[in-house]
């Protein structure tokens, strides 16, 4: 029963591409008429002549015409798991295909992590006609896997002749021959040295199986239905059965410039493009040292700022004999906006300290409110449940903040301290009511 949908699926694409073909060659035929709209005779010579070429090209479309053409051409291609034009696209050497996966392998990410290792296709594009249809399938069995297995049957209904059959059997076995292996000028090599004196010589190949797993998966992450769906109930905050995938920091690595059909098909397919997913190891960072007193914890904010205060003070200096206008203000509002966040980053760092760490320094109640919000002690519980301790964090960061802003050039005023207090108080408020949120 397979085998007959999967005969039913190569007769529909032939007819697919005889369809295509037809069309093609019909609007062509139309936009060549026109140069014959005023001599008739020649106009008639043309319809003639184009006849002849659209009724050659309808038995070249013919299941048992078309078969016998694919299965000859077939020795073009290669099918394989591993190719070597990903390497470099004028490279000749032979690629290998791997008819199974390790369910048993371990370690590193591979292709021998695959639960399925998708067929690739290289060589003549022009042959990649033959390639769709050896990859035809019907209940994950593959036309490929019939001729791996020398069983005719999808192909016993378009011909009675048991030796034409065969042939196309024969033919289109030769995609997955691909010769004696070899590499070439254009490949990469490594010598891998064994004993003294000797080596093996190695040719890395790039798995186009993994990459397409890859390629798979991230674009089911982004664009499928239930990516879709599930993406949307995070953003209502709605509950969904399935996790919403993301991948960071992804790189994309292009392969075959305007033509990514002279790597492969599936290259072909994935628009020559191949995800590169971040394998960089942590970012090293020193350990994090608990402020000793709200004095140091406020050196710390000011060193870590000192760029962004810098660039608001340039700024301020050059405009300051300049009338106020939108531009000015946006500018100045971005400026201290990025230094407010820089703040509440650099004051979120201490939140992955133990709770109660701050009972060991000599914190004001203040700074302890916004660095150790698990401590959970009655003096700083009642403290916070004040709901003040906001406006006097935002007070002292308007204080240091003039304080490292004033020049020659720039004096800090009180209406200054009131617009950092202004802008800052509500940034803390949000930041507490998040964390009741979180505990």
């Amino acid at each position: 029963m397979s085998s007959a949908v999967l005969a039913e699926k190569i007769r529909e694409y032939i007819s697919k591409r005889q369809t295509d073909r037809l069309e093609k060659l019909d609007k062509e035929a139309d936009k060549a008429r026109k140069q014959f709209v005023e001599d008739q005779e020649a106009l008639a010579a043309f319809d003639r002549d184009y006849a002849v070429k659209r009724q050659e090209e309808v038995e070249r479309y013919n299941p048992v015409s078309w078969l016998s053409d694919a299965a000859n051409r077939a020795k073009q291609i290669n099918l394989v798991t591993h190719a070597l034009k990903f390497t470099h696209s004028d490279a000749k050497g032979s690629g290998v295909l791997l008819a199974n996966a390790d369910p048993n392998s371990k370690g590193y990410l591979s292709s021998s992590q695959l639960a399925d290792l998708t067929a690739d296709v290289v060589g003549n594009a022009a042959a990649l006609d033959v390639a769709n249809l050896l990859l035809l399938e019907h209940d994950s069995v593959r036309l490929l896997d019939y001729i791996v297995a020398r069983d005719t049957a999808p192909l016993n209904p378009f011909s009675g002749d048991g030796d034409q059959v065969s042939t196309w059997l024969e033919g289109f076995a030769m995609a997955l021959s691909s010769g004696s292996p070899s590499s070439h000028t254009l490949a990469k090599q490594v010598y891998f040295p064994v004993t003294d004196g000797e080596y093996h010589l190695l040719a890395p190949l790039a798995s186009s199986a993994l990459t397409q797993a890859i390629h798979q998966k991230v674009m089911d992450a982004r664009f499928g239905v239930e990516a879709k769906a599930a993406r949307e109930a995070r953003k209502k905050k709605e509950y969904h059965s399935r996790k919403d995938i993301m991948f960071l920091d992804l790189a994309v690595q292009a392969f075959g410039g305007t033509k990514p059909q002279n790597i492969s098909l599936k290259n072909s397919q994935r628009g020559g493009k191949a995800f590169l997913i971040n394998c960089q190891p942590p970012s090293w960072r020193d350990r994090l040292a608990a402020p000793k007193d709200s004095a140091s914890f406020w050196r710390g904010f000011r060193r870590e700022v000192a760029t962004q205060v810098r660039e608001l003070q340039r700024f301020l200096v050059a405009v300051h004999d300049q009338d106020s206008n939108v531009r000015i203000r946006n500018r100045r509002r971005a400026l201290a906006a990025g230094i407010v966040d820089e703040f509440l980053q650099y004051a979120l760092r201490f939140h992955s300290l133990p709770a109660g760490w701050s009972r060991a320094t000599e914190l004001d109640q203040v700074e302890a409110c916004l660095l150790d919000p698990k401590r959970a002690d009655e003096v700083l519980l009642s403290y916070r449940a004040d709901n003040s301790w906001q406006r006097s964090v935002a007070q002292r960061c308007a204080d240091e903040l003039n304080r490292s802003l004033r020049s020659k050039q720039w004096l800090m005023s009180d209406t200054e301290h009131s617009y950092w207090v202004d802008l800052m108080t509500p940034e803390l408020t949000r930041l507490q009511a998040d964390l009741e949120a979180l505990s």
